[in-house]
């Protein structure tokens, strides 16, 4: 008898720990839950963000292949305005998950975010330039062009640097 009264005893501070232990370590378990949810949520907006930069860029290179093919070589300018509609939809995106990142954070995320929509911006002012010598080289971009593209790629590389420093 005194052996099933202990075994009862043993069962009921068993279960009594247990249930404290489950009280006490589920807001752990909450809060582990929420930022893996956020790290997740950052990821895909830093992905499209990167993706969304990326693909404006194309649009100015293709903006200024298209306005210099027009302006030298007398091409037609048929493609300039879907270029112009792309880039500035792809521009939007940027601004919008901009803002999400600045919500959100961190500040050397959102800082290098800040310096990716800057170098856009730059690539942006001089998608007008023509080649020197007035000849049209489709696979030369003009020097303006080619330094604010490099410095575009460098600003998205650094962000995905910073991303993934941030989501991993």
């Amino acid at each position: 008898m005194l052996t099933a009264v202990g075994a009862a005893s043993i069962a009921a501070i068993a279960s009594l720990v247990g249930v404290t232990l489950g009280a006490l370590l589920e807001p752990w378990k909450l809060n582990a839950a929420r930022r893996a949810k956020l790290r997740n949520d950052r990821a895909d907006r830093c992905g499209r963000f990167i993706e969304a930069a990326a693909r404006a860029r194309q649009h100015l290179i293709s903006l200024n292949v298209s306005h210099r093919q027009h302006k030298l070589a007398g091409a037609e300018a048929d493609r300039v305005a879907g270029y112009e509609d792309d880039y500035y939809t792809a521009r939007a995106e940027v601004r919008s998950l901009l803002g999400l990142l600045v919500m959100s954070g961190p500040d050397e995320l959102v800082s290098a975010a800040k310096n990716v929509r800057k170098q856009d911006m730059n690539l942006h002012h001089v998608r007008h330039e023509v080649d020197e010598g007035a000849k049209f080289d489709r696979l030369r971009l003009p020097p303006l062009v080619q330094t604010a593209v490099a410095a575009l790629d460098r600003a998205i590389e650094e962000f995905a640097l910073v991303a993934r420093k941030h989501t991993a």
